[in-house]
């Protein structure tokens, strides 16, 4: 006859985590049901905002995942929980965690200096490359600048090899001291120019080997042609408060604007994953897929911030995360900004919440985001006791509304009293420009006005108070001028684009 196995202290350990996962499931579900109800008053409340979809994950279980409004208003498709957002920024976190993995396999030091990493790019003695660390770089503290590096790569998509090697070794040029922090996508774009020909594969590949596989985000890519040949849904991108009710957007990015400082797209189903294994210290579906060591070494604190930012106070900046504190209780954030596109990814890994929100929207989809936050950080730190006020939320994106709109009106009027002061025949201005820089700018006429292409970019023109000089809004919500060099009767032999100097190479 076989003994008993019952244990007294055994029974007790199954009945107290019984008691934990049902009072876990009931406190998920009381959740769950105040979140919506917070989120579709906003919603119903402000209807500019196009889509926004959200995913809260407790310890290594979602809690709440849910989309609302239409990821494409035009085609009547409503956002899901599997659609595509265009996430910015907010790229660094994932290239500062392959960065770190990396590192502990011993295939890229971040103790690396630019000299060493890049000796066949002769920089400018004022950078300091044998000084500058690939650390340095992904912490935003090398004191360098490079705005045509960044342009290429973000916005225009000229990014041929040989043409961002001459690029990075003559316009790199020290802004400030090395060690001190200075938000800018450079420093991960040198990081992986420097990767992609040591290792020899793109970064794109290096983070779906390293990451997106092992975590099981299957609909996470930096390759927007993939997402197109596979049909995935994706959110497009809007203005929220366009004249006529939210204004879809020209500005997509394709395969050579995705950068690795700003460069994928994903869901918030594939977000849940991510936030699960940064809190969890790499562990993942119970397996621990990277030592728990480099998940800390990518999430501590290299370099200072002064304590500012609203709702979140910022302290420092690690690899690819902004360190910060609410209500006293430590944060790593990073947001993602881009026209049509606002992504906040935001966690408490000592509280072991977190949250991913995307929108389709940047005008007015941050402060969206950053009321639904705070509504789910104040639960879950009172357990339900204290949430914030939703008529108050409210008002505080109704607000930013008005505002938005007070300013563009005031444009529109004083717009609407400039004429064209154009001294030539369109037709002289038409041509091909050069800048070494910034690479070719196209003029031509459209329906008899002047239209600017720039790479992935381009805008009609709109008159100016200045001679020979037009505005364009390539980038949307933003206005560049353009001032041709002409000589009367003759084609205009040069241009300026919004700072930069382009000559006319066609006769």
């Amino acid at each position: 006859m076989k003994k008993s196995v019952y244990s007294p202290k055994k029974f007790l350990l199954l009945m107290l985590l019984f008691l934990s996962q049902w009072g876990m499931t009931q406190s998920a579900n009381e959740f769950s049901e105040k979140t919506n109800k917070f989120i579709t008053k906003i919603t119903d409340q402000i209807p500019e905002l196009p889509s926004i979809s959200i995913v809260v994950v407790k310890n290594d279980q979602v809690v709440f995942m849910k989309s609302y409004g239409y990821a494409d208003i035009a085609r009547k498709i409503k956002a899901q929980n599997n659609t595509l957002y265009y996430i910015a920024s907010s790229t660094k976190s994932f290239m500062g965690m392959a960065a770190a993995i990396l590192h502990h396999q011993g295939k890229i030091d971040l103790n690396t200096t630019l000299a060493d990493g890049l000796p066949y790019i002769k920089f400018k003695p004022e950078v300091k490359a044998g000084e500058v660390t690939l650390r340095d770089l992904l912490s935003h503290k090398s004191g360098l600048k490079n705005s045509f590096f960044g342009f290429r790569a973000a916005y225009s998509g000229y990014v041929d090899r040989k043409e961002m090697d001459w690029v990075l070794e003559h316009e790199t040029r020290r802004k400030g001291a090395r060690g001190k922090f200075e938000y800018t996508n450079l420093g991960y774009n040198i990081y992986t120019h420097l990767t992609d020909k040591k290792l020899g594969i793109p970064w794109q590949d290096l983070l779906n080997q390293l990451l997106f596989k092992p975590l099981k985000m299957k609909h996470t890519t930096a390759y927007m042609s993939l997402a197109k040949k596979n049909d995935w849904p994706c959110a497009q991108p809007y203005f929220a408060l366009g004249e006529y009710g939210p204004k879809a957007l020209y500005l997509m990015k394709t395969d050579k604007t995705m950068q690795s400082a700003g460069g994928l797209i994903t869901t918030v189903e594939d977000m849940a994953h991510w936030l699960a294994f940064n809190m969890n210290r790499g562990r993942f579906n119970r397996q621990q897929l990277v030592p728990a060591e480099v998940v800390k070494n990518a999430h501590t604190s290299r370099a200072k911030l002064d304590g500012k930012g609203k709702p979140y106070r910022y302290t420092g900046y690690s690899l690819g995360w902004g360190n910060a504190l609410y209500k006293g209780k430590k944060m790593l954030q990073h947001d993602g900004s881009y026209p049509g596109f606002k992504a906040h990814i935001t966690m408490m890994p000592d509280e072991k919440i977190g949250m991913a929100i995307l929108t389709n929207d940047r005008s007015i989809g941050g402060t969206v985001a950053y009321e639904i936050s705070q509504f789910v950080y104040d639960w879950w730190l009172s357990k339900g006791k204290e949430t914030s006020n939703v008529e108050a939320s409210i008002a505080i994106i109704k607000e930013k509304i008005a505002q938005i709109k007070e300013r563009l009106n005031a444009e529109k009027k004083k717009q609407a009293l400039i004429k064209w002061n154009l001294t030539e025949p369109l037709q002289r201005y038409v041509g091909t420009y050069f800048s070494k820089q910034m690479g070719k700018v196209e003029v031509t006429i459209v329906n008899e006005q002047l239209k600017i292409t720039h790479g992935n970019l381009h805008s009609l023109t709109k008159p100016a108070l200045a001679k020979n000089t037009v505005k364009v809004e390539m980038v949307p919500q933003r206005n560049w001028k353009v001032r041709f060099d002409v000589v009367p009767g003759k084609p205009a032999h040069s241009m300026n684009l919004d700072g930069d100097d382009f000559v006319r190479i066609n006769k």
